[in-house]
């Protein structure tokens, strides 16, 4: 009865891990909107560069949520960022156009004192993990003694 009751504990915590992820991520993160005004692309350009306000959650474009324009011309996608002056390059841009840009992303929320919950936080996924094939070793040598 114990290795059912660990077997139906363990799928359930799987069920909920991707809950887990993105509980944890929204712990860790807070969402920023920060617009940029006459953003101008020469010709030929369909590229510009932006600097963020706060640093961008894990240095990472995909916690970029959205980037926009006031022009309908354009199909703003992010390119790249560089961590240490927190550019964002956005792509897509009409040329020889002066527009709005407005970058919506996530930032770290957890800093100074709060600081150590964050690195827990990035440790937590790992040790449920962990913590997951423990309990299945444990149910399978439980079901072998018998």
């Amino acid at each position: 009865m114990k290795i059912v009751l660990s077997i139906i504990g363990v799928i359930l915590v799987i069920l909920m891990f991707g809950t887990m992820i993105a509980g944890i991520k929204t712990a860790q993160t807070d969402e920023r909107t920060d617009s940029f005004g006459a953003v101008t692309t020469g010709g030929g350009i369909t590229t510009a560069s932006v600097v963020l306000v706060a640093d961008l959650f894990d240095d990472s474009v995909l916690n970029v949520t959205s980037v926009t324009s006031s022009l309908n011309t354009d199909v703003p996608l992010v390119n790249t960022y560089v961590p240490g002056t927190n550019t964002l390059s956005v792509v897509g841009l009409t040329a020889s156009e002066t527009r709005t840009l407005t970058v919506i992303y996530k930032y770290g929320s957890l800093t100074g004192t709060s600081a150590p919950a964050s690195s827990f936080f990035g440790f937590l996924p790992l040790l449920v993990v962990i913590a997951l094939v423990v309990i299945v070793i444990a149910a399978m040598v439980a079901a072998f003694k018998k």
